[in-house]
Formats: structure tokens, C-alpha cells, sequence
């Protein structure tokens, strides 16, 4: 043990003491203080926490007979450093922040916030039921267990004078209450099903009204409308195989002065590398037939909006609901420098303070796993277990299709709604909203067959309402991550990861040299569909019923276990070829930012033809900074101003451009001082160059347009007007009359001009200070996860954490997650050393080890601490009100237009029953009070049979 850390539990801090609950004085030495709750039972199981130089506690319980141990410490390990982030995320999922945050003011509403919280998961199936048929009986233990953890830290906290609970509790007026497995489970059903809820019909509805009053035509906005929207581009980047038959824009050097001029690019071959694996390749291209735009599609859309911009925070001017992702890169064994596979992981979720993630290893009777996960999911996300490691990225795929719904509101009876020329009542619940500071709000929430109901226009006899292929399907993702943290290999790995219904992407690396990247999720199938899945559909005569989709868990949606080219990149891109754009990724274009991380990988094989460890911190480093518009689109620019005419001013900032290496990476300390002049001449010039190239054709619609036009993913439609000859797609305009060059010239000449008014001097002094990220309170669902502010970063499109592996018998791993794990602040404000001790670390690109073996472990303890876990009945059932036995009663929800899933789990096995049923439709209740066996047999008796006709049809069955 290393001598600072050498002291008597006497010595130890205040926050010391806090952090570890120990209030046992007298006692030499880092040894176990073992504690017991009351309602402890026979056969306890001991759990030990280490926590190291950072804070990361390591979870063992070796000896127990079960998996649910370890977890316990997990539970309460996660409390003890993030209890006030799991109120808020728990209190997210079940829309009642007003309750203890009171109204808001300004911008925040927070009634509103519970409102779409709410909406959610409206009127699907209670935790309770799906954890019924989707989890295993050990797997729900492991939730209670989790669940149990927690509390265990607040019972202590409430019974010890010395502890103290968070400061933000004292500052609202309140003290946590006991956790049940729904709240633990819906932290995670929040979060994860916001990273897989987009849609884009709206959008898409809106701008083709705007393109037919600009151009006065159905048919000539629909044209442009596939400019913006194109459906399949068949030289996106991919996951799994590239076409070796399309155009792959070229490798930039960027960091190190000017780079030729290479605008054309040449076309990339396919190569195949190393052993090949199974894989699947399918295709879902729904494009063209029927749509419905509401009336008011604006006014439509800009609710939308609003009801996103209500729970996500960071919003920019462009008016999309969210722009994190993340990036990864899996790279096969037979073609690195050691002989052993790799993994890069960057989950993009923010910064925030705390982090919104945190780490963690794990070791159980049967397992080892170490990691980052989001706060307060009881697995390991993002890391690696004996045999391999994982990651996973946003799928941003079609999970999610809006209805127009045709209404009719009746003032002496309920409203009404058609389909297939019948009408039916719409469902409605009341829903009550406390609110600390005011009157309780009650507001009524409607449901038709196609799901909750998000916008109601009266005026124009219109709806909308919104179906998600993963509604009530929840606990199968959340069972696909935690199996996956256990996987011995790579198809074992694909088998657990399948299970998942929300829109993601699992990657993975093994010591036996493999990897696997899995997209995952359900998908409308175009044998099934009629509408145009792009925009919004005709809710009078369609619906999405359980047979129209293509499901990961079927083997229908893109997967590859060893990819051809030997390596598997990923950043929200495309996953296969002959797979449609989705939600949010009508970005899957020729110019996508995924094309930075083949194009280094490439470049590395050419040049060295193996891929090393120290690689994949070279690629972190590159795209945080690499300026992804000036490496496909400057080159072109400066050929344009070879002949212009231009004035002295306007000749110094072309010189000041051209050498310019593509970096956005300012100066000074942190890099957070000024950019270079050729960064700041191309930031202001590049915006007038999508308005000098597009708003002529576009006009008015130009607006809502250069949504598509300008997203940071890529630029697909620029990249098909500047390289005509070379991209797969012909757009379906001539833009800027047909003189692009002279567009070009025009969007340079108006920026030099700004900037000249801007600064003083001539153009090599025009150098824009750096943008800077604070790591505020707000978590990117818009909460306040804290009370202090960690400090500033400069901006760069880096993961909220880190993490590189190396597979082999002796793995090699590092991470790094800032601002720090500890998320505490005491009441006088005070915080702990591990609040943000990652920080410096992070903006100097540095990296900790990620502990993993026990000797490692042991040689970088700092505290220990032993738990004693009270036995509990395996299978506990989910619910909403704790009792001593470990039984919970679960309080009744409407599942109008919701369904349960038709892969079930017994309560005392593993094995699935891919029934091909469904439960649910308006008016249905959920159960109460149910044990977990007896919730899974009435579970199958009010499931309906594919073949049984019903007035309700099933949504996201």
C-alpha cells in the first residue's frame, strides 16, 4: 500500500469519513468496517469496497453465491458518490422534478419538463410487467440487489449524525426517499430511450410545405425535398463493408502545415484483412409512396421541438433535438502491431458536473468487469471483462413513426379519431403534477392505436401521435447491456446484444483477436410499409403492427463479426450498405465525420500496415480537433479564388486560409486561448457558403432546409454538388445557377468583408477566441445534476469519457472521465479530492489506468470498506413500494397504445419464447401487486394472439 496512504481511520478527512461511512474511530490501519441493517436474513453475503488514488471503487463479493452481491455494493457505492444525480435521473423518469424544484423560472418550467417526461413512456406496459417477462429471475435479483445498495446508503446516512446527505437536498427542502427497482430501472428506461427516441417527420413535413408554396409544385418540392432527405446513399461510410464501386473522399495530414490540394480524391478500394466472420447486410429501403403532413406542419413541428428543447439541454439555433453521439473503433487482431485485438470508446454525452457517467469494476463468483457506465445503471457500459471489451454508440435510426391523426371533438361526449373509416374514442388519463412552490397541475394525456398522442390541433380536426417500435420493450435492452458485460466472445457477445429494441450500436474486442459491431434495434420492413417513412404517415389508414418490422433480435438488422476490412469504425454513421437514412441520420452521405477515423486507420495500414495501442489515442486526439468541413470542402474553396479577383485585404486572408492545417485547436493554456487566422477566415466563411450555394434554389424554405443542409455529422448535399463526377447520387437542382465557383468566391469575399469590420489589423491578426464548454450542473436532459460548476474546457468533439483496451491473457486499459467520479458536495459546499482530479488529466489528453486485476487493485487502494448484504428472495419482483420480504406492489398505469414484447423469460429461466404475441391497446390497465412468477402467467393470459382480430391494434408491437 503506498505510504501516503498509510493512516489511522483517526486521520482520515471529514470527507473521507463521509465518502466511506466509516464511524468507527479508534482503529489503526485501512482495514474492514462491517456494518448490518436490520432486516438482516440468513446467508448474508459480505461485500468489500476498494476505492483507489481516483475515487473508483471495485466491488468484490468473490465468495457469494450469486451475482446479486456485488451488486449491492455497486448500489450503494454509486449513492455514496452520486445519490442527488439518482433522485433527479429517478424523478426524471417519473415526471416529478416540480415536486421538489418547484415551478421554475425563466426558461425553466419544470411542470413542463414532467409533462414530456411523462409522455415518455405514456401508457405502456408498468417496469413491473415487462421485467416480468423479459428479465431472468436473477437478473430481477440483481436489480433489487442494486436497488437494496442504494438504500442501504440512505438509511445510513439518515441514522448517523456524521453523514450528511448532499447539498442540493438541503437547499430544496427535502430528503430522499427510499429507492424501489422501478426507480432503479427507469433511471435507466429514461435515459436510454432519449437516446433512441428521435423523429424527423416533422421536419421532413415542414420543409416540403415550404419547398411546394416556394416553388408551387408537389412534384418539384418533393425533388429538392430528396436532395435534403435522399433515403440510401450508397457511398456512406459503413460499419461493417464499404463499397469498393463508390467515391471515399481522400486522407487529410491536418496539424502540420498545408496539405496538397487534393479536392477530387480518388476512389478507395475494398479490402478484406484478416479472418472473416459471419455478418448480415440486409436492407430496409423504405422510400416514396403515401404521406400526410398535418395542416399546419410548422406549427407541428415547432411543438415538437419545443417538447424536446423542454428536456434537453444545450439546444443551438438549428432546432434539433439533440446533437451527442459517440465514436468507437474495434480493430482485429491480425492486423495491430501486437497481435492482439483493440478497442476505442468515446461516449459523447456532455460535460456536466458530475460527469453523467461513472466507473466502476465489478467482481463477482463468476465474473470481472471494469468500466464506465451512465449513473445509476447497474452494469458496465463502457470497458472490458476477462475476455473482451465493449462500447456502444447512438443508432439514431427509425425507431420512432408519427400518425397524422383526423379528429373530432365532441363537447357532450369523448372525442373521437378514424381509421379504416370507423371512429373510435380517444383514450384519455389524467395525470396530476405536484409542484413544491404552487398548486398541483392536472393535465389530461390522450391515446389513439398509434400511441400517445403529442400534438392536438382542434382548430384543423388534426393530431398527432407517436409510435415507438421499442415501447414497452424497455427491459429487453436493459438486459441485452448487462448480459453483454459478461460475453466470452464475440458471438456470445452479438447473441446478448441483439436482444436490445432501442436504436443503438454495440462494438466489441476479444482476446482471441476478433471483434463484432451489432446495430441493433426494430425497423418499419418496406415489404410492409406504404407510406414514406420519411415524413409523417396517414394515421386514418396505416398502422405498425408486430409483423412490419425487421428486428436485431430476428437476425434482420446489420451485424458483423470480423468485418472485411479488419477494423470496425463508428460514429452514429450508417451500418451496412442499402440501409435507409433513419432518425436523425439523414447525415448517412458520402461526407460523413466517420470517414475521419477509415481514413486515419487506412492511412496507418499503408504507411505501417499494423494499427498499435498508443494508435487509438492518436485518432482521440485528431478528431477532437480536425476541422471535418475544411478537410472536405476548403480545397475547394481556394481553387475557386485562384482566378477571383480579389482585393490586397482579400488576398492576405486566401493566404492566411491556405495555410491554415486544418486544426481548431486555439492556443495557450487547456487550449483556451485564440484560434489560428485561417481557422477563424473558415468558420465565418463556411455558413455563407451553404446560404451562397442553396438559398436561391430553396428560398424561403431556405430556412428549415439548412437543417439538413448544415448538420455537423455531414454535409451530403454539398458534397454531391461539389464532386458531381465522384458521388453515387445526382442532386435534382442546379444550384447557384449552375456557378458554384462564383458562390464560393461570393461566400469568402462577404465573410472577409465581417471580419475586416470585426478586428484591427490585417488578416493574420484576426484571430477568434476559443469556445469554451463549461462543465455546468445540467445534465443533457436538462436537469441540475449538482450545485458546483467544475470549470471550463475548450470545446472539442471528444467523448464525456475515454476508454482504450487491449485484449491479450494480461489486458491493457486506460480511461479518463471528467471532471472526476465523486459527484458529493457537502453542505458548507466542501467537496472531496476526486471531484474533479480528472480534469487537468483530461484537457492534457492524458489517461489513467483503468484498474482491472486484483493486484493492480490492491496496490492502488486508498479505503476499504466491507458490507454485510441481507439475503433476498431471488426474482423480487419490480415495483413501486419496498417491503421487508422483498415483495413490492406496483401502482396501475394506462398502456393505451403500448404492448409488452414477444421475447419473454421465465421467472426461473433464461429461455425465450418468441411467441410472435402482443399485450396491450386503449383501455388496457396494467397489473398490481404481482410476484414475479405469478406476473408473468397473467402476463400470457391478456396477451393477444396475432391471430385474434381486435379494434385496438398494438403499437410498437
Amino acid at each position: 500500500m503506498p505510504a501516503e496512504h498509510q493512516q489511522s481511520w483517526q486521520h482520515l478527512s471529514r470527507r473521507t469519513l463521509l465518502k466511506t461511512g466509516a464511524a468507527v474511530t479508534g482503529m489503526t490501519g485501512i482495514g474492514a468496517v462491517e456494518t448490518e441493517l436490520a432486516y438482516a436474513q440468513e446467508d448474508d453475503a459480505t461485500v468489500t469496497i476498494r476505492r483507489d488514488d481516483y475515487g473508483v471503487p471495485h466491488i468484490y463479493a468473490r465468495d457469494a453465491d450469486s451475482r446479486a452481491p456485488v451488486f449491492y455494493g455497486f448500489g450503494y457505492a454509486t449513492a455514496a458518490d452520486r445519490l442527488y444525480q439518482l433522485e433527479l435521473y429517478r424523478r426524471y423518469y417519473h415526471g416529478t422534478v416540480a415536486a421538489v424544484l418547484g415551478s421554475g423560472d425563466g426558461d425553466t418550467d419544470w411542470v413542463q419538463f414532467d409533462m414530456e417526461a411523462r409522455r415518455n413512456t405514456a401508457g405502456e406496459p408498468s417496469l413491473a410487467e415487462q421485467a416480468a417477462e423479459q428479465l431472468t429471475a436473477d437478473q430481477r435479483a440483481v436489480l433489487q440487489a442494486f436497488t437494496d445498495g442504494i438504500n442501504r446508503y440512505i438509511t445510513e446516512v439518515r441514522d448517523r449524525e456524521e453523514l450528511e446527505f448532499h447539498q442540493a437536498f438541503q437547499e430544496h427542502g427535502f430528503e430522499p426517499e427510499e429507492f424501489t427497482t422501478t426507480d432503479a430501472a427507469g433511471m435507466f428506461v429514461a435515459s436510454m430511450a432519449y437516446f433512441s427516441g428521435f423523429q424527423l417527420e416533422t421536419l421532413g413535413a415542414t420543409v416540403l410545405d415550404a419547398l411546394t408554396q416556394e416553388t408551387g409544385s408537389e412534384q418539384r418540392a418533393m425533388a429538392l425535398f430528396e436532395d435534403l432527405q435522399w433515403g440510401d446513399d450508397p457511398g456512406c461510410p459503413t460499419s461493417t463493408v464499404q463499397s469498393s464501386d463508390t467515391y471515399s473522399p481522400p486522407y487529410t495530414d491536418v496539424g502540420a502545415g498545408p496539405t496538397p490540394n487534393v479536392a477530387g480524391g480518388e476512389q478507395t478500394d475494398r479490402v478484406t484483412r484478416g479472418a472473416s466472420g459471419p455478418s448480415v447486410t440486409p436492407s430496409n429501403l423504405v422510400t416514396g409512396g403515401d404521406y400526410t403532413p398535418p395542416t399546419d406542419a410548422e406549427g407541428m413541428h415547432e411543438g415538437e421541438i419545443e417538447r424536446m428543447r423542454t428536456l434537453a439541454s444545450g439546444l443551438d439555433s438549428l432546432g434539433l433535438p439533440i446533437k451527442y453521439g459517440s465514436n468507437a473503433l474495434a480493430v482485429q487482431g491480425d492486423i495491430t502491431a501486437s497481435g492482439d485485438a483493440l478497442l476505442m470508446g468515446g461516449p459523447q454525452m456532455g460535460f456536466n458536473t458530475p460527469s453523467i457517467m461513472y466507473e466502476a469494476s465489478l467482481h463477482g463468483p463468476d465474473f470481472d468487469v471494469a468500466g464506465v457506465t451512465v449513473t445509476g445503471y447497474p452494469f458496465i457500459m463502457f470497458g472490458h471483462n476477462r475476455n473482451g471489451a465493449m462500447t456502444s454508440t447512438a443508432g439514431i435510426d427509425n425507431c420512432i413513426q408519427m400518425f397524422t391523426e383526423s379528429i373530432t371533438t365532441n363537447s357532450s361526449g369523448p372525442d373521437t379519431y378514424t381509421f379504416q373509416g370507423e371512429e373510435y374514442e380517444v383514450e384519455t388519463a389524467e395525470q396530476t403534477i405536484t409542484v413544491a412552490d404552487g398548486e398541483d397541475v392536472t393535465y389530461t394525456e390522450r391515446f389513439t392505436r398509434h400511441g400517445v398522442v403529442t400534438q392536438w390541433d382542434p382548430d384543423n380536426g388534426e393530431a398527432l401521435a407517436q409510435t415507438k417500435s421499442y415501447a414497452g420493450r424497455h427491459m429487453n435492452c436493459w438486459r441485452a447491456f448487462y448480459e453483454c458485460q459478461f460475453a466470452t466472445d464475440a458471438e456470445e457477445f452479438r447473441e446478448s446484444a441483439k436482444r436490445c429494441d432501442y436504436a443503438l450500436n454495440f462494438m466489441w474486442a476479444d482476446k482471441d483477436g476478433d471483434i463484432a459491431y451489432v446495430h441493433l434495434g426494430r425497423y418499419p420492413d418496406s415489404e410492409a410499409v406504404d407510406w414514406d417513412t420519411r415524413l409523417p404517415a396517414d394515421g386514418t389508414q396505416y398502422e405498425l403492427t408486430s409483423s412490419d418490422y425487421l428486428r436485431a433480435a430476428d437476425g434482420d438488422v446489420p451485424y458483423a463479426i470480423n468485418p472485411d476490412p479488419g477494423y470496425s469504425a463508428q460514429w452514429n454513421n450508417k451500418p451496412a450498405p442499402a440501409w435507409n437514412n433513419g432518425d436523425l441520420s439523414y447525415s448517412w452521405s458520402t461526407d460523413h465525420r466517420v470517414q475521419r477515423i477509415i481514413n486515419l486507420v487506412e492511412q496507418r495500414l499503408a504507411q505501417e500496415e499494423t494499427v498499435e495501442y498508443d494508435f487509438l489515442k492518436t485518432v482521440i486526439y485528431d478528431i477532437s480537433f480536425t476541422d471535418l468541413r475544411s478537410i472536405r470542402y476548403r480545397d475547394h474553396l481556394l481553387d475557386a479564388l485562384a482566378d477571383a479577383d480579389l482585393s490586397d485585404t482579400e488576398q492576405q486572408a486566401r493566404d492566411e486560409l491556405a495555410s491554415w492545417d486544418h486544426f481548431a485547436q486555439a492556443d495557450g493554456e487547456d487550449n483556451e486561448g485564440r484560434h489560428s487566422a485561417g481557422y477563424t477566415i473558415w468558420d465565418a466563411t463556411f455558413p455563407y457558403i451553404l446560404e451562397e450555394v442553396f438559398s436561391e434554389t430553396f428560398g424561403s424554405a431556405y430556412g428549415p432546409a439548412s437543417y439538413f443542409l448544415g448538420y455537423d455529422y455531414g454535409r451530403g448535399t454539398l458534397m454531391r454538388v461539389l464532386n458531381p463526377a465522384e458521388t453515387a447520387l445526382a442532386t435534382q437542382a442546379e444550384y447557384a445557377d449552375g456557378d458554384v465557383t462564383n458562390a464560393l468566391v461570393s461566400a469568402f469575399q462577404t465573410a472577409v468583408n465581417e471580419l475586416d469590420e470585426q478586428y484591427d489589423g490585417d488578416p493574420a491578426s484576426w484571430r477568434r477566441e476559443a469556445a469554451l464548454h463549461e462543465f455546468d450542473n445540467l445534465a443533457l436532459f436538462g436537469m441540475p445534476i449538482g450545485v458546483t460548476s467544475a470549470g471550463n474546457t475548450a470545446l472539442m468533439n471528444r467523448g464525456t469519457e475515454n476508454h482504450i483496451v487491449r485484449l491479450s491473457d494480461d489486458p491493457k486499459a486506460e480511461n479518463i472521465l471528467p471532471p472526476g467520479n465523486d459527484g458529493y458536495v457537502a453542505p458548507d459546499g466542501t467537496t472531496g479530492e476526486h471531484y474533479d482530479d480528472q480534469l487537468a488529466m483530461f484537457e492534457n489528453f492524458e489517461y489513467k489506468q483503468l484498474l482491472f486485476a486484483d493486484a493492480d487493485i490492491e496496490s492502488a487502494t486508498a479505503e476499504t470498506r466491507a458490507l454485510s448484504m441481507p439475503a433476498n428472495p431471488a426474482g423480487a419482483a419490480i415495483g413501486d413500494t419496498p417491503t421487508s420480504d422483498g415483495t413490492e406492489t406496483d401502482e396501475s398505469t394506462v398502456a393505451s397504445g403500448a404492448t409488452t414484447t414477444e421475447e419473454t423469460a421465465s421467472a426461473d429461466t433464461a429461455t425465450e419464447a418468441n411467441t410472435g404475441t402482443e399485450a396491450s391497446g386503449p383501455g388496457f390497465t396494467t397489473l398490481t401487486g404481482v410476484t414475479a412468477v405469478l406476473g408473468t402467467a397473467l402476463a400470457w393470459l391478456y396477451r393477444q394472439d396475432d391471430n385474434t382480430s381486435s379494434d385496438h391494434a398494438v403499437v410498437g408491437a
